[in-house]
């Protein structure tokens, strides 16, 4: 099974129909220009309605996480979990206002426009797979996003180099050539460069920063989230790359597991 897949229309409205009638947890995704950095909160499903061309989502604080200032028109990523997947996409706010629960309960809400297209993101595409020792991918990592990386890399200063340790088509793991953690604050919003064996330009992404930690040799690593990946076309396109090739260091990694059971066993 293909760990990324574009959904028909009727999955598409099977599961947002799931979706609605479990009230399910959704992640929203935006970029904020006048800041010039991705911010996020958490919200769920209220209502969809596949004629009218529109999903609704609640606009209040959930799962300790405050809504940010929407605007008619904003793009807006989303992603939530169905069953073992994550399905990613792409939507515009529509309207503002609030959504009636009962004869007497609303709750504030945002209408979006009906996703034009859905991703689904198998369980082995989104959760880390360690990259095999035999592998480098080469990582940079700068604050200010993918904007600031000419800025960055210009002044010769604040770019941070390493080795990615897992890969997932959500973030990964930098191991780090310095010893001194980065003083960025939490949630920061960073700029990724990896070199994937694939032969192909290095990858660009926009992530968060999620802290720092040291890995099993004490080394120190920065743990980042990617974003945004769902809000392009071009987005779409890396996402791809990434689930290709954390498909391709699952399946190395099982060929190991395989042959050291193998020579445990003494089977050919």
């Amino acid at each position: 099974m293909k760990p990324r897949r574009i959904l028909t229309a009727e999955e598409s409205c099977e599961i947002l129909d799931e979706a609605v009638r479990h009230n399910a947890l959704a992640v929203m995704n935006l970029y904020d220009p006048d800041q010039d950095q991705w911010q996020t909160f958490k919200s769920r499903f209220l209502e969809r309605d596949p004629n009218r061309r529109f999903v609704v989502l609640d606009y209040q604080e959930t799962h300790g996480t405050h809504p940010v200032p929407l605007a008619v028109g904003q793009y807006v990523g989303i992603s939530f979990r169905y069953k073992s997947r994550k399905i990613m996409f792409a939507t515009v706010v529509e309207a503002r206002g609030r959504y009636v629960l009962g004869a007497d309960e609303s709750v504030a809400a945002i209408r979006y426009r009906w996703p034009e297209s859905m991703t689904e993101l198998q369980r082995r595409a989104y959760y880390r797979t360690p990259v095999p020792p035999d592998v480098r991918v080469l990582a940079n990592v700068w604050a200010g996003g993918t904007a600031a990386r000419d800025t960055v890399q210009a002044s010769g200063l604040g770019v941070l180099t390493g080795y990615a340790m897992d890969l997932s088509c959500g973030g990964t793991l930098i191991r780090l050539s310095q010893l001194q953690a980065p003083d960025w604050p939490d949630n920061q919003t960073l700029g990724v460069e990896l070199h994937l064996p694939d032969g192909q330009p290095p990858l660009m992404l926009d992530a968060y920063y999620r802290g720092t930690r040291h890995d099993h040799e004490g080394g120190l690593c920065v743990a980042v989230q990617f974003v945004g990946l769902e809000l392009s076309p071009e987005g779409r396109s890396l996402l791809q790359r990434l689930a290709r090739c954390v498909q391709r260091f699952h399946r190395m990694w099982l060929s190991k597991e395989l042959r050291s059971r193998r020579a445990r066993f003494g089977t050919g």
